[in-house]
Parts: C-alpha cells; structure tokens; sequence
C-alpha cells in the first residue's frame, strides 16, 4: 500500500491536472469568442461602410467612391479585403490581386460570419451580408487576415501553461512540506512504539492531533490491558507453583519419615494436588480465548458461560437464571468480561442451594448483580473477601483466589466490586460496577 505522502500527492496532482487542463480549454474557448466577436463587429461595420459608399451608374454599372475607402484595400495581400457580388456583376478590393474569394450568397436582411484561407494561405475571418439599394440586391463580403490574432492567442496559451506547470510545481512542494509537517506525529508514534516494544517506555504520549489522538489512547489502553493480563497471570502461576510445591513438600515429608506412609495419606496429598489443577483448568476453561479491546455481546457471552457452569456444576444442577438490558454492551476484553463473570458466578454456584441470578444493565457504566440463595457470609467478613487466599469458609474445596482476580478484573477498568447480603434470595449478593469506556 502506498503511504499518505505518495496518496496525497498523486491525489493532488490528478487534481491540478483537471483543474488546468479545465482552465487551459476554457480559456481557449473564451478567447477563441473574443476574438470573433471582435473580428465580426469591426467586418460589420465595414460592411455597412462599403454599402453606403455603393452606387449604381445609369448602364446599371457598380460603383465605389474609391477616394472615401480604407487604404488598407488598395494595398496587395494587406489583410483587409472585400467583395461586392449583385446579379452576376462584382466588385473586388485592389487588396485580392488575383484571388478569387469565395464567398457565400447571403439573402438580404441575413448575414453570415465564417471562416476560409485567404492569399498566401492567411486565415480569414469573414463576414457577408445581404443588402437591398437601388431595388438591386447585393451580398457584400468584407474578409480579414486574423493570424497576428491566433499568433498572440498561441502564445498567450504558452505562457499560461508554463505558468500554470510551474504553479503546479510549486503547490506540489508546498504540498510535500505541509503533510511532511502533518506527519510528524505519526513519525514521533511510530518511534515511541520502537520505544515501547524495547521496553524503555511504559506508554505513549497522548498529546497528538486530534485525528490520531484515539489510536494512541487505544494503543495505551491495550498497553495497560495486556500489563494487566500479564501481572494476573504471574500471579496465578505463583500462586500455582506455591501450592503445588507446598503439596510436594508434604509428599516429599511422608517418604522420609520413619513411618511409612499410608496410603490414604499419598491419596490425600495426590487428590490435593489434582484439585488444585482441576481449579485452574475450570478457570481457564471459563475463560477462553478473544480478541482485546472489542464491542463484546454480552447476551452471547453469558449464553455461553452458563453452559459452561451447567457443565461444570451438573451434580448440583443449579437453577441459573439472568436478564441483560438491551443497551448493555461492554467495551473492553472479552476474555476479562469472562474471567470476571465466571469467577463470580463460579463463586455462586459453588455456595449456593440452588438458585442464582444474574443482572446486567446500563447506566452511567456497566453495573452487574450476581446473587445466590446459599449461607451468605457475615458482615465483618464481607470486606475481606477480596483479600486474596482468603476463604470464608475452611470446610469447602477453593484457592481464595477467585474474587481476587474478579477484583483486580474490575479495578483495570476502573471499578469496584461491593458484597451485600442477598435480601432476594438470602445468600450473597455481589455488586461488580465498571465505568464508560470509548469503543
């Protein structure tokens, strides 16, 4: 693809181009009428000049006051002639010598203005008209040399294309210097971004014309979005590696031990350590894989994460219920929205009797409500539950790490997440709100 330098400049020329050549023809034209109309009206006058000068002798003879005409007709090939034809006589101008003019009948009270190659190939503007006097009828001829006029219109027409290409040259450089200037902040972008994939900057600087301004700020969001992602998943295989590790060295203890361990003993410390594994493949199952930073349908979106809670809970077979409002949309990550809504929803499943219920809606922010109908907690407990491997309650299976993600999740975005007992279903109620973001 061609860059916006090229584009622009070829787009400009194109443009000057039709402009100039539009100009050059209507001018051609224009000058082409002046030149006409003012030929045309100095022959017209000629004409009823030579007509008032015209006589009749009394042999029916024509005659002309040859004293009283432009002296210009006396001299040979000078570039004013006339002709004079009524029933079949004719007066020629001195001005012809030999040269026989081809003029056209013209009826009398009309009048024509055309056109022919005069002596020695000059070209002739030419006018004939129809008279009547002395009941005779005359068609009077009065031709012109015009080619000292085509001469200064050609050159005319030179000299305003050379200035015209060279008006061209110079927008063109003009041109190249003002998107050369535009473009700066794209170079200065695009050197940044060198900057930010080496690692020596942390984000772009936003200060940018306007037309690119929401391209840096998205690049910045998805920035901070996969730094995000990036410290969350550092810390889920921390936590990971910490706990595997804690169970291996709980193995490794009973092999040393002076007493050799029972089996329901390796059997505990296996079955740990496979759950632990199974809670980290149900929450990248949640999870999934997409694409950052686009418009996420969130009716699709939970169609899909309560299948897969019915997949994962079918022994308990919970009623999950949801309503979503039209105008809800989130515009962010789509694997964050489900990270976010699977832990939280896994956490209400998990706890609950058998009922859990899901709003999403709309208003100044993305507000979601997640509610379950099991023991809920305490209300000196509730603010904890964000902390991290912290756990209500010792007796169920978790990592306590769920509603810290959720947690983290949400303060990315700029929100919060509030705990509140359930006054609809009695267990817990999760109140997660996420402010606007730019699509």
């Amino acid at each position: 693809m061609r860059s916006i330098h090229s584009r622009l400049s070829l787009g400009l020329s194109a443009i000057l181009a039709l402009l100039l050549i539009g100009q050059w023809l209507w001018l051609t034209v224009t000058i082409d009428r002046l030149i006409e109309e003012q030929v045309i009206g100095r022959l017209q006058e000629e004409t009823e000049n030579l007509i008032a000068k015209l006589s009749v002798d009394p042999q029916g003879q024509l005659q002309l006051q040859q004293e009283q005409l432009n002296s210009s007709y006396q001299r040979a090939f000078s570039g004013l002639y006339f002709s004079i034809e009524s029933d079949g006589d004719a007066l020629y101008s001195r001005s012809l010598w030999d040269f026989s003019l081809a003029s056209r009948e013209t009826a009398v009270g009309k009048e024509q203005a055309y056109q022919l190659t005069g002596p020695q190939s000059q070209p002739l503007m030419v006018v004939s008209a129809g008279y009547l006097k002395h009941q005779r009828e005359f068609t009077v001829t009065v031709a012109e040399d015009i080619a000292w006029l085509l001469r200064e219109k050609q050159q005319f027409q030179w000299v305003f294309s050379l200035i015209s290409v060279a008006a061209v040259i110079l927008l063109l450089l003009l041109q190249a210097g003002i998107v050369r200037q535009a473009l700066k902040p794209l170079n200065k972008a695009r050197k940044q971004l060198e900057l930010l994939g080496q690692g020596k900057i942390e984000a772009l600087d936003a200060e940018a014309p306007k037309e690119i301004q929401p391209l840096l700020s998205e690049l910045n969001r998805l920035t901070q979005t996969m730094v995000v992602k990036t410290r969350r998943t550092r810390q889920a295989l921390g936590n990971l590696a910490h706990r595997l590790k804690t169970q291996l060295s709980l193995l490794n203890q009973l092999a040393e031990s002076d007493i050799a361990p029972t089996r329901e003993q390796v059997y505990g410390q296996t079955s740990e350590i496979q759950r632990v594994i199974d809670v980290e493949l149900k929450r990248a199952r949640v999870s999934g894989v997409s694409l950052p930073g686009k418009v996420v349908s969130l009716t699709a979106l939970v169609d899909e994460l309560m299948q897969t809670l019915r997949l994962i809970y079918r022994d308990k077979a919970p009623l999950l219920s949801w309503h979503i409002t039209s105008e809800a949309v989130f515009h962010g990550d789509r694997e964050d929205m489900l990270e976010l809504l699977g832990n939280v929803l896994d956490n209400a499943c998990k706890w609950c009797h058998r009922q859990v219920y899901l709003e999403i809606t709309m208003n100044n922010g993305l507000h979601i409500r997640v509610e379950d109908d099991g023991p809920g907690c305490d209300a000196d407990v509730l603010t904890q539950l964000c902390q991290r491997g912290f756990r209500a309650d010792e007796s169920q299976p978790g990592s306590g790490l769920g509603l810290a993600i959720a947690y983290d999740i949400a303060a990315s975005y700029d929100g919060n997440i509030q705990f509140a007992h359930s006054d609809s279903l009695g267990g817990l109620q999760v109140n997660i709100s996420l402010q606007p973001t730019s699509a």
